[in-house]
């Protein structure tokens, strides 16, 4: 049963404890329980803790239109990409019935309601990644794997690789922002993929740390634009949640509804969209957006919007996020994870990466489909050849690279959720005697 909050002590629990049995025990007895009781929380917690702490090396650390300031593609009356194969052009036709978006030959289900392991809300640009890529004459990706072959750090050991890329450079030439503030800098590879995006855009690149992780070498620093991109790291550093935001927005220097909070930090995402989403800041990509029991930090365990908005547990945080959401989208991996069926590449236990044996139950329907069209094939073995990679994956950084894929959502808040971000942190009760000391 639920401990009211006057049993948060050892004197109260050992009261309710003799309440409980009806009589008295001999002190002795109550003593032994709650050292046991102690005893088991400890062991339990510091399981849980070392669990937490193998983190592993490889992965650390629209329409109507979007606001912003580009214009947004109009995405009717385009039929499918002529160049590419039929099977993969997205949602089934039908598929849509306002609950839910199906795919097909895909086996996931996209529902429009907090409590699944994948949701959508709205229509954003991520939902139309295929046509806003592969069409057209002059498509856009020939221009984004001319700004990857170029990256600072091929490897970037602890960043983005190509489908976050993908969509951190697709979002910046949608919604074209007047800021984006990048929490977590690492190497600088992704404010690389910012300014290559966008050469007008101000940025905002916000890291405690002066230097990257992971043994990478020097950051990569926007000298071309020194006056469009201010460096809140090392000695510099100020967090995104002690900003000074509303100075900055009654003195005209940041406009709210054409910023985009870029969200790479591992830290506690769900505290930071509501504040940021208290100064009316509508557009937010999160990068490490962890399914539920995954995670590679503590507080990226318990805090993203896909794990809010899977519901169970943290129910009521998604469904309060969800009533303050205009639009939630994950962006579509390249190819599936059965691409990589050669690879020996093992499972991850704090995620991030996909495998060829994954159920495919939680991602949304892949931008190419290789395994069932030529012309999908085609083309990615043309991008996979041109980064010189193996088509195959067999070898660990072509995996790496193509199978490294962590759900990177956009959401857009609504105008009003900025009068209602307050919001009450409780944590879950916990549901018995030893719930409360394996939480503790």
């Amino acid at each position: 049963e639920e401990l009211k909050p006057h049993q948060f002590s050892m004197r109260g629990l050992k009261r309710e404890l003799e309440t409980e049995r009806g009589r008295r025990r001999p002190k002795t007895f109550d003593v032994v329980t709650v050292t046991i009781s102690l005893a088991v929380g400890f062991l339990f917690g510091s399981i849980s803790c070392l669990n937490l702490a193998a983190i592993n090396g490889d992965e650390l650390a629209v329409v109507p239109s979007i606001r912003g300031r580009g214009s947004v593609a109009t995405f009717q009356g385009e039929g499918g990409i002529p160049s590419l194969g039929d099977a993969a052009s997205g949602v089934r036709p039908g598929g849509t019935d306002g609950k839910q978006r199906q795919w097909d030959q895909w086996p996931a289900i996209a529902y429009e309601e907090v409590g699944h392991p994948l949701v959508a809300k709205g229509d954003s640009f991520f939902d139309h990644a295929r046509e806003l890529y592969f069409a057209g004459p002059n498509p856009l990706i020939d221009e984004f794997l001319e700004v990857y072959k170029n990256r600072p750090d091929p490897v970037n050991m602890c960043g983005i690789r190509i489908n976050h890329a993908m969509a951190l450079f697709l979002a910046v030439k949608q919604l074209n922002p007047t800021l984006v503030v990048e929490s977590g800098v690492g190497a600088g590879v992704s404010t690389y993929f910012i300014r290559r995006a966008s050469p007008t855009t101000r940025i905002f690149a916000v890291d405690p740390k002066d230097k990257p992780i992971c043994n990478q070498k020097e950051r990569w620093i926007d000298h071309e634009n020194p006056t469009l991109t201010t460096y809140y790291t090392g000695s510099k550093f100020v967090d995104i949640m002690g900003m000074d935001w509303k100075g900055m927005i009654e003195r005209h220097e940041v406009d709210p509804e054409t910023t985009l909070v870029f969200l790479d930090d591992n830290l506690h995402a769900f505290d930071r969209i509501v504040n940021v989403m208290k100064h009316g800041i509508l557009n937010i990509l999160v990068e490490d957006n962890f399914k539920q029991g995954e995670g590679a930090s503590r507080l990226d365990r318990r805090s993203t919007p896909k794990q809010m908005l899977a519901g169970g547990m943290w129910q009521s945080r998604g469904e309060w996020l969800w009533e303050r959401m205009s639009r939630y989208s994950e962006f579509p991996p390249l190819i599936p994870p059965i691409v990589a069926k050669e690879s020996s590449e093992p499972r991850k236990r704090t995620g991030g990466f996909m495998v060829a044996s994954d159920k495919n139950m939680d991602i949304v329907h892949p931008i190419l489909r290789p395994d069932l069209e030529d012309s999908d094939l085609q083309e990615y073995q043309k991008i996979a050849v041109s980064l010189g990679m193996d088509p195959a994956l067999k070898d660990r950084e072509s995996y790496l690279q193509f199978m490294n894929y962590n759900q990177i959502c956009f959401l857009q808040l609504t105008p009003g959720a900025a009068a209602t971000a307050g919001y009450p942190y409780d944590q879950p009760k916990p549901k018995s005697f030893l719930h409360f000391f394996w939480n503790w």
